[in-house]
């Protein structure tokens, strides 16, 4: 196992050791795991839905007040999923491609 050398002032030592002692380890021990602690919070997980990857890129906003009140409890996604499938008219992509135009 490596070994590390780190400098810390005395004050800091001694706050060290009283916590090492409260936990029944060694100042040593207990700073592998602060540094093990520390190292694991910072591992971000990688999303793994689109609305993760999203949300990860600041790309998605909470609901205003006025949709929000669109909302009718109870309804679940499917429910406007199939409601969706059997109205009549464009799809929703189609529409967005006509008002976009031409492409260029």
């Amino acid at each position: 196992m490596p070994t590390m050398v780190i400098n810390i002032p005395a004050e800091i030592y001694k706050q060290l050791e009283a916590q090492a002692r409260q936990a029944g380890t060694t100042p040593e021990e207990l700073t592998r795991e602060f540094l093990e602690t520390a190292l694991h919070a910072q591992e971000k997980p990688q999303p793994q839905t689109a609305r993760e990857v999203l949300q990860a890129a600041g790309r998605v906003r909470p609901l205003s007040d006025t949709l929000r009140r669109q909302i009718i409890p109870g309804v679940t996604l499917d429910e406007v999923r199939k409601a969706l499938s059997k109205s009549a008219g464009p799809d929703l992509s189609d529409s967005i491609q006509e008002q976009r135009g031409p492409k260029a």
